[in-house]
């Protein structure tokens, strides 16, 4: 073995111990000050969709054609009911979202146009409730399945042809499970809609989701799943009598859905309208929006209004009712005139009804008498 270059390697390998060994000290030191250093963290705000903003929801009762509405909207070129709207038009539309009651099928062109007991509306009130800004009709009425499931299944397909959302009635399970989500502003409202009934006639036994029957049970579990992707529920109830104050059962109901957390509760089928109310700082109701076009003859049937009540998100994620108002109108037509006209009721009695301001007055004690919690207004803004 050379002699020489063994101990050129091994003083080689020693400089090479001593060179870390000096180094050790100063990698150990900057690490420890790397240890040291502050982190900085970089925390986004987060961003809650909506915050701070509002949805105004306007909804209006029954769309309920009667033989003489419907006869009084004929043309030579089919049926058009705009002008029967014109004096209430501006004040329909103005709100975030707008619902109405489609209390009947609508598929005239299909099955013929009918009145009471089995009812069929002509197609074209459709395009009159777009027109108005109705964004969503409830159709899951006593007369849903009048014309059994045919008349369920060309309605629906009426409303869908013509993009009218809808709810309560559905064309099928995978329709059903489909969640009725309007979203505003970041804002989420989403809506259930269930009938006490159906006059008797069967709803088909392979398509029980052709209405939504109220289920004391299954509404609870539905307006919780609803609200897990809402930030806003609505429960529109088929329920009630004709009667001006609602009676124990719609009480009753209108808890039911309060307690599971619905936010609001609208309902319909008493033909004339009853109060609203506030339950806490986030839900309230109206107990019936009555009638706003129908063939009815009473004169409380004839009273309807156009019912707002307005929501706001707040930065956490919670949303709390700030109002509600209500705009008493007028449902002019048989007997006091053959043809037929909704109008402002504060305006009812230049139009003719000699005791239109009383009325509206009754409407008025009524409302804030029973609850101090909703405006009753003679026009929106």
């Amino acid at each position: 073995m050379n002699i020489g270059r063994t101990l050129r390697i091994l003083c080689g390998l020693l400089t090479c111990v001593l060179f870390f060994s000096a180094c050790s000290p100063l990698r150990q030191e900057r690490e420890s000050e790397e240890k040291e250093r502050p982190v900085e963290e970089t925390t986004e705000e987060k961003v809650v969709p909506g915050a701070g903003k509002t949805v105004t929801i306007r909804s209006i009762g029954d769309i309920l054609l009667h033989d003489a509405v419907y006869w009084d909207g004929q043309t030579e070129e089919g049926y058009y009911f705009d002008s029967m709207f014109e004096p209430v038009a501006k004040y329909v539309g103005e709100a975030d979202i707008t619902t109405a009651n489609m209390e009947t099928i609508v598929a005239g062109s299909v099955l013929g146009v009918s009145s009471y007991p089995i009812f069929n509306a002509p197609e074209q009130i459709v395009d009159t409730l777009l027109n108005l800004g109705v964004d969503i009709v409830s159709n899951a009425t006593n007369h849903t399945v009048d014309y059994g499931g045919a008349g369920a299944h060309a309605s629906i397909e009426t409303l869908k042809t013509k993009g009218m959302q809808y709810v309560g009635s559905y064309e099928s399970w995978e329709d059903y499970h489909q969640p009725r989500i309007i979203e505003v502003d970041g804002i989420k409202v989403g809506f259930l809609n269930y009938t006490y009934g159906t006059n008797g006639n069967p709803i088909p036994e392979d398509e029980p989701y052709l209405a939504t029957l109220i289920d004391t049970e299954l509404i609870p579990q539905e307006i919780q799943a609803l609200n897990e992707k809402v930030d806003i529920s609505i429960v529109i109830y088929h329920y009630g009598e004709d009667s001006m104050v609602p009676v124990q059962s719609q009480l009753d109901l209108t808890d039911l859905a309060i307690e599971a957390g619905a936010n609001f509760v609208l309902g319909g089928h008493s033909h004339i309208m009853q109060p609203m109310e506030r339950f806490s700082d986030s839900q309230g109701a109206w107990y019936s929006h009555g009638n706003f076009l129908s063939g009815q003859v009473q004169e409380y049937e004839k009273i309807g209004g156009i019912g707002e009540y307005t929501f706001k998100k707040h930065e956490d994620g919670s949303v709390t009712l700030e109002e509600m108002r209500l705009m008493p109108t007028y449902n002019f037509g048989l007997p006091e005139w053959d043809t037929y006209l909704v109008v402002p009721l504060t305006e009812a009695q230049d139009y003719g009804l000699w005791n239109g301001d009383a009325l509206y007055n009754e409407v008025y004690e009524r409302f804030t008498t029973y609850s101090d919690s909703v405006e009753v207004v003679e026009y929106f803004e």
